[in-house]
């Protein structure tokens, strides 16, 4: 889930893994070929940028590595694409909270009785647990995601609070201070949206035109007085390292500001162009640190407008919704936009070849196409929006 350097033992699992996971996709896709066609339309933006990544190839410094990263990309857009036209949206939560508690379960059995797997290995980050995954903040990361989903199902019960605490203690012992102060975030969110629950329709959107301004005022002055804030927080003006890296990084933008240098072919070690950052820098990355940063890196300014065009879409389309009456049924699409606009303003969430979250992006994207459709044909045939959404994505 993140881009570490990796074993050749890992290196030889993980491509095991890719091949397993890739073959079963396509397989499913194969099967589920008219239903894909049924719901294309709800892809929009997205399978412009899968299909830029693979394109990619065309001019990448390493045309290689991006064909063989690029086609799992896009058939990952694809097996998105699937799961959101399959399942509503309560389906698609109970399918991710189960499988999320299971890797949960399995990261606490790593860390108590294989520590040389599940805690992380890094200096300075002893005691860490990272489980499953990668490091200690992707674990962080995946909980986090997991509670927002968690969140959105519904009533509370015995078994959501149990999943609850489950997440919350592997997200405390990952050691992950972001993820920590995110999932604060989160929390408070969600008591926010059950607020608005309660507010008239055209007073919902005049308090969330409020909360939108709020928050671009409040970004604003955190930019303006950004080593106050760092300070205050305890950490360093540079947030360890990564503004020396994003200005390398950009210099590196500059270099080929439209196009990029390929879809996952810039961070090559000390070949390429990375070559250059790590030697401006005096230590090895692999990765830019901000995806808004890695999108432009690989795919250019290109395919920054792609992903921005889909980003802001998503928000129009949920517009109507948060002034609905089935507003609760949003919440899971609201946490997903917000945390991966979060999240890669320092890590790189979007643009990884076998990673989660592109799959939840993609589909929460297509979630938002397929209820728009679903309130169109509803106010056509005054069809109820439980028969109607039934209808729709039955084969």
């Amino acid at each position: 889930m993140t881009n570490t350097a990796a074993t050749g033992l890992s290196k030889i699992v993980g491509i095991g893994a890719q091949i397993l996971v890739n073959g079963g996709i396509c397989v499913l896709l194969l099967l589920h070929l008219r239903r894909l066609r049924r719901f294309a339309f709800s892809l929009q933006w997205a399978v412009f940028i899968a299909a830029f990544a693979v394109c990619s190839t065309l001019w990448s410094q390493d045309a290689l590595t991006t064909l063989r990263r690029s086609i799992p990309f896009a058939l990952a857009t694809l097996f998105a694409l699937y799961f959101a036209s399959r399942f509503q949206t309560g389906q698609q939560l109970s399918i991710l909270v189960s499988t999320m508690a299971v890797l949960a379960l399995v990261t606490i059995c790593l860390a108590l009785f294989v520590p040389s797997i599940g805690m992380e290995a890094s200096r300075g980050h002893f005691g860490n647990w990272q489980g499953v995954f990668t490091q200690k903040n992707a674990c962080g990361r995946a909980m986090v995601f997991s509670s927002a989903a968690l969140l959105s199902i519904g009533r509370v019960n015995v078994r959501r609070l149990v999943y609850f605490l489950l997440f919350s203690f592997v997200l405390v012992m990952s050691g992950s201070r972001a993820a920590w102060m995110i999932e604060g975030g989160l929390l408070f969110g969600y008591g926010l949206l059950r607020l608005l629950e309660r507010f008239q329709p055209w007073s919902r959107a005049l308090a969330l035109l409020v909360a939108a301004f709020v928050v671009a005022t409040s970004a604003i002055a955190a930019w303006m007085y950004f080593p106050v804030l760092t300070d205050l927080l305890g950490r360093d003006a540079t947030l360890s390292g990564r503004t020396a890296i994003w200005q390398q990084v950009w210099a590196a933008i500059l270099k080929h500001p439209m196009l990029g240098y390929g879809f996952a072919a810039f961070w090559q070690g000390m070949k390429g162009e990375s070559y250059n950052v790590i030697l401006a820098l005096r230590f090895v990355v692999f990765h830019a640190h901000n995806g808004f940063l890695q999108i432009w890196l690989e795919l250019g300014a290109v395919g920054l407008l792609l992903f921005l065009l889909s980003y802001l879409r998503a928000w129009r389309k949920l517009w109507p919704i948060l002034q609905s009456e089935s507003m609760r049924s949003s919440f899971w699409m609201i946490f997903v936009l917000l945390l991966v606009g979060v999240y890669d303003l320092d890590e790189n969430t979007l643009l990884t070849f076998n990673g989660l979250f592109w799959v939840l992006y993609v589909s929460v994207l297509a979630n938002l196409e397929i209820l728009a459709r679903e309130h169109m044909e509803r106010r056509r045939f005054a069809l109820g929006p439980a028969k109607l959404a039934a209808c729709l994505r039955t084969p």
